[in-house]
């Protein structure tokens, strides 16, 4: 187009075109870098577009896995929105990806015209721990050689690479360690009582192998075992890629030895030696099968002398079970529900100290009512009343017959107590509100709030009203939501400064004080069950615990991202597309709760965060506290309970959460 006379074109060769779009959307971004990798998370920063046609709104980050070695079903496109306007490098987080999985990330901007061109980079994340393989069978032992038979493994979070044969000789003093296994003669230099015996490819391994026939594997010396030893066979899983190296061992224990297949087809040529072997043993099992039947009998005897003598007791010595000096309460390494001790072992006069922490309440101040609220670990949970400062209290009195208790109940009943002692107050836990002791039933009396969350959040559905009367999904605000997430967030992070795990998270354990104020229950002595069915917590367990490993506050820290879920589920019930027994396989395989349509990103992400497979991956509750306060001070929408065009409820199930 010539500039003098617009209707004529002008140039030649040498001239450049130029046409104008009717959108101007924004550039590719300048560059896309990677800066962290770990196993289940990529960190990108990139540079701002050089052209981007007005004010960035967003940017949209996609992750489409490439290549994986994981057996079950990816997501095949995870997306992220990043809201930043900022000139300089942004960054992002890309979280709950895939172990040993290479993904394409693209990364656009979105302006008010729409979305920009994108850029791409292909990374791999970094391969995780291989799944723990089977200990191996033992199938015969002969002189100096172990003939085991080896199950192959599967590995969803990286490449097999090769197998180890491990030899143990449980014998020895020295404990064993996985991370100091070395050939056969550098662990003998060392004294060690354990070595790899074979390394073989994963094309290399058979059905059986035999321990101690002394040939080299790899660079492995495999020598005759030791006669007269306690061996055990481990076998390991090594996963290498990138330079980086996972091994896994199975756990041989005693128990291998259960597992023997026997051969009888050579006892005619068994020597005399042997035989009198046998009948030695034999005779001393005997003897010892009689010793025990006669301390049996003897211990019920025994109890049964006790309990007479206890009865003839007068009635005011049915009360030294909490008086004067307690058993001594082993909390090492108790956790709830559990406490988690810093401290040593010390012995605690118990009664003593619940006199100084907690009200010993006046019998005439306790109403105990007929009301069965249900049943605890130690007795019948009843409601009732309790006046303090002259006003009725409601509260949940659980009635104890102390008297009744063995002594392994009682030292549980007293921890149980400890827990709930420790606890103190905060206005989102469940507190103890005091003791009352009677002759032959101590009661122990708690807060107590009629309504659960679950029952509040399935009650504010509203679409059983017409449309016109309830156009919203829910009669719940998305802020008060908010609170109550705020409010069970800040509450876990109390318990975990007291050095509490709940191991039971769910909703139907926050209890609502008026209906608004959410206050965690279930902990300690305070647990109890309705009587018509008890509950089942597998949907919020952590997916380690499914793998042999020990609760943690992390592990609570994976079930208040599926409370999470009920919550903005308004009660749905976790995965009700499972059954029961299939749960625990769906989630080891990375089956993780959707995300729902009327859900903001920034929301989810918190969920999906709690649900990182790596337990440091995790937040802690102070800073999911810090999250939920940022998300209820800004002006982004993280939920929207406008009923929309297709909308339906998440299932509620609840024959799915109980057994």
């Amino acid at each position: 187009m010539c500039i003098s006379n617009s209707s004529q074109t002008c140039g030649g060769l040498q001239s450049n075109d130029i046409y104008e779009t009717t959108q101007k959307t924004p550039g590719p971004p300048a560059s896309l870098e990677v800066i962290n990798i770990t196993e289940t998370s990529i960190q990108v920063t990139w540079t701002p577009p050089l052209a981007t046609n007005g004010k960035i709104q967003f940017y949209e980050i996609e992750a489409k896995y490439i290549n994986t070695f994981s057996t079950f079903s990816l997501s095949p496109l995870l997306i992220w929105k990043i809201y930043s306007n900022s000139t300089s490098k942004p960054k992002a987080k890309l979280l709950n990806l895939q172990p040993g999985t290479q993904y394409n990330i693209s990364i656009r901007a979105n302006n008010d015209n729409g979305a920009g061109i994108s850029k791409s980079i292909l990374q791999w994340t970094h391969i995780g721990e291989p799944d723990t393989p089977e200990v191996p069978t033992i199938l015969k032992r002969d002189e100096g050689q172990i003939t085991i038979k080896v199950v192959p493994t599967l590995n969803d979070n990286g490449p097999i690479t090769a197998y180890h044969i491990v030899v143990i000789d449980s014998g020895s003093q020295a404990s064993y360690s996985p991370e100091m296994l070395l050939p056969y003669q550098n662990a003998t230099s060392k004294g060690l009582s354990f070595y790899i015996a074979a390394e073989l490819k994963p094309e290399e391994l058979k059905d059986t192998f035999i321990v101690g026939d002394g040939r080299m594997y790899g660079n492995y010396y495999n020598p005759p075992l030791p006669p007269g030893r306690d061996i055990h066979i481990s076998l390991g899983v090594v996963s290498t890629m990138d330079n980086l190296t996972k091994v896994a061992y199975a756990r041989a224990d005693h128990e291998q030895h259960g597992i023997i297949i026997l051969d009888f087809g050579n006892m005619e040529h068994t020597d005399v030696g042997n035989s009198g072997l046998v009948v030695g043993l034999s005779v001393a099992i005997g003897v010892l099968g009689l010793l025990l039947l006669l301390c049996v009998a003897a211990y019920f005897v025994l109890r049964r002398r006790l309990k007479r003598r206890r009865r003839r007791l007068p009635s005011d010595h049915q009360e030294l079970s909490l008086q004067g000096p307690m058993i001594e309460v082993d909390s090492n390494g108790y956790n709830h529900n559990g406490y988690m001790p810093d401290e040593e072992e010390r012995r605690v006069d118990h009664y003593e100290n619940l006199k100084q922490q907690v009200w010993n309440i006046p019998r005439n101040f306790l109403e105990v009512k007929t009301d069965l609220l249900g049943r605890g670990q130690f007795g019948n949970v009843m409601q009732g009343t309790v006046h303090q400062r002259g006003l009725p209290m409601p509260v949940a009195i659980n009635t104890i017959a102390d008297g009744e208790l063995s002594r392994a109940d009682k030292k549980a009943m007293l921890q149980e107590l400890d827990v709930l002692i420790r606890i103190g107050s905060h206005n989102n836990v469940i507190h103890l509100v005091g003791v009352c002791e009677n002759p032959d039933v101590l009661f122990v009396v708690f807060e107590y709030h009629p309504e659960s969350l679950k029952n509040i959040l399935l009650e504010s559905r509203c679409l059983k009203y017409a449309a016109q009367v309830c156009p919203r999904m829910s009669t719940l605000t998305e802020s008060q939501i908010m609170e109550i997430a705020l409010g069970t967030a800040r509450g876990m992070a109390h318990l975990c400064h007291k050095k509490i795990v709940h191991k039971q998270l769910a909703a139907r354990n926050v209890l609502m004080a008026d209906g608004v104020v959410p206050k965690i229950a279930g902990i300690g002595i305070a647990q109890y069950n309705n009587a018509a069915n008890t509950p089942d917590y597998i949907r919020w367990t952590a997916q380690e615990i499914f793998r042999g490993r020990q609760h943690t506050t992390k592990s609570d820290v994976w079930s208040f991202g599926c409370l999470l879920w009920e919550l903005v589920s308004l009660g749905g019930t976790p995965y009700a597309d499972t059954a029961i027994k299939e749960v625990p396989s769906r989630i080891m395989r990375g089956h993780r709760l959707h995300q729902m349509n009327f859900v903001g990103d920034d929301l989810y992400q918190l969920m999906l965060q709690c649900w990182q497979l790596d337990l440091d991956e995790r937040p802690t509750f102070d800073e999911i506290v810090h999250v939920l306060e940022n998300f209820i001070e800004d002006s982004d929408i993280h939920i929207n309970f406008n009923m929309f065009s297709g909308f339906h409820y998440e299932q509620y199930i609840s024959e799915l959460e109980s057994t």
